[in-house]
């Protein structure tokens, strides 16, 4: 007796942890450095002390934006339906059905869908730990998606 494929949608979104070192670390430094801009303004000291105010602010602007750019730029969302599995990652879209699935390999924090003919593979990267929730349930539906595929059943 074979599986029905489950008719449902799924979709799974894979993004990095919040960067609060980086922005702690950030809001410090242009803290710091505003608070130089103020002293050296008020008190009149070198302009030595005003360039490193300015350069610790610019610093930490640059360093808060490049921490939610890559935050950002580190995001799979991952679309299941009954016939195939999709990946979308940086504005590119990986396509493969269930059908062509030949193996499901964990390699470090990627999931690797192989192709049966060897024409390529469709990767979704985890940036969390291994344990995320949505990334052991992604694999979850995997498994319960190509089990359904091959019309295998689940034990009684």
């Amino acid at each position: 007796m074979s599986t029905p494929l489950p008719a449902r949608e799924a979709r799974f979104v894979l993004s990095a942890p919040p960067p609060v070192r980086a922005l702690a670390i950030a809001a410090g430094l242009v803290v710091v450095g505003v608070g130089l801009l103020v002293l050296t303004s008020a008190y009149g000291w070198p302009v030595g002390v005003l360039v490193l105010a300015v350069v610790l602010a610019v610093l930490g602007v640059a360093l808060g934006l490049t921490a939610l750019l890559l935050t950002r730029r580190i995001r799979s969302t991952v679309l299941t339906t009954a016939e195939r599995i999709s990946v979308e990652h940086q504005g590119t879209t990986r396509t493969l059905p269930w059908s062509e699935v030949g193996g499901v390999r964990v390699v470090g924090h990627r999931l690797v869908l192989d192709a049966r003919e060897g024409e390529g593979s469709v990767s979704v990267l985890n940036p969390r730990r291994r344990a995320n929730p949505t990334f052991l349930a992604l694999m979850t539906e995997v498994q319960q998606r190509l089990d359904a595929d091959r019309g295998y059943s689940p034990f009684s």
